[in-house]
Order: C-alpha cells, then structure tokens, then sequence
C-alpha cells in the first residue's frame, strides 16, 4: 500500500517538475526572442521562471530523496561495518528530518507574511515561493521517514531491497 502510495507521489511529482521545466524553457526562450528581434520584453516572465526555478530545486530535491540519491560523502561509513552502516544511515535520516522540520516551519511564518506582498507583474503573492519550499520539505521529510523505517528494518536483519528497487524505479 506504502509503496503505491510513494509511486503515484513521485509520478505526480515528475510531471509537475516536467511541466515546469518545459514551461520555463518556453517563457525564457519567448522571453529572449523578444528582447533579441522585437525590442521588447514581458514583465511577467522572470517572475514566472523564479517560482518555476523555486518549484524545480525542491520538488527535484524530494524527488531525489525518494531516491536515495541526494549528494552525500559515505566512503568512511562504508568502512563500517554493515550493522553500523544502517546506524549511521539512519542517523542521516534523523538529523535531515530535523532540519526540515526547521525549515518548514520557517517557509509556514514567511507564508504567512508574504500573503499580502504580491509580485509586480501578475499580482501573485509572494507566499507562492515560501510553499514550494513548505511542500518539497513536507515531501522530504516523509520520504525520509520511509528511508529511517528501511534502515531500521536492516538494522534487524530484514532484507529490504525488494522495497528499495522497487522505490528506485
């Protein structure tokens, strides 16, 4: 059930960021062609390719979570043994889900601030950005939890790498 759960998130989440990058790639050309052949420029567009750049990191980042597959130096834990391998791993975990927790809660006060400031061009409030930020670490946060729970199963000797290739899909 988990595991289907975690599959239609990160299809939905694949989408979004392809929707995003093609939508971006689009304005920012339409953008230059403008400004290189016309002389002439859309106030609106870096507003749009801002908050398309802010949705792309963190959706991408949650995405990379799920993934297992965000940036880390492990060559020493490595060296571990395989039962402190997982201690160490699951202590990742926990300290990445504590900083997220940090900024969420940081992104949910500038949400609330940033709900009467809109941007320039398109009258969009500038909370938009700030719940990019809330939703990839909410997202972040839950894929790590799911990471701590495969850690800790390996901790006692259950194999976990039906569920691993199947997350990694």
């Amino acid at each position: 059930m988990l595991l289907k759960v975690l599959d239609k998130i990160k299809l939905l989440l694949r989408i979004i960021s392809c929707v995003m990058i093609c939508a971006l790639t689009v304005i920012v050309t339409m953008q230059v062609i403008n400004r290189n052949f016309f002389d002439h420029s859309f106030t609106w567009v870096e507003e749009v390719a801002g908050m398309a750049m802010v949705f792309v990191t963190f959706l991408g980042a949650a995405m990379a979570t799920i993934n297992n597959s965000n940036t880390r130096i492990d060559f020493f834990i490595r060296l571990l043994p395989k039962k402190g391998t997982y201690v160490f791993e699951m202590l990742d975990d926990l300290i990445c889900i504590g900083f997220l927790a940090v900024v969420c809660q940081l992104a949910t006060g500038l949400m609330e601030k940033n709900m009467t400031i809109f941007t320039p061009a398109l009258k969009l409030p500038m909370a938009i950005n700030y719940f990019a930020i809330l939703l990839g670490s909410v997202l972040m946060i839950l894929f790590y939890l799911v990471r701590l729970y495969m850690d800790s199963q390996r901790l006692f000797g259950k194999n976990m790498d039906a569920m691993e290739e199947e997350m990694n899909k």
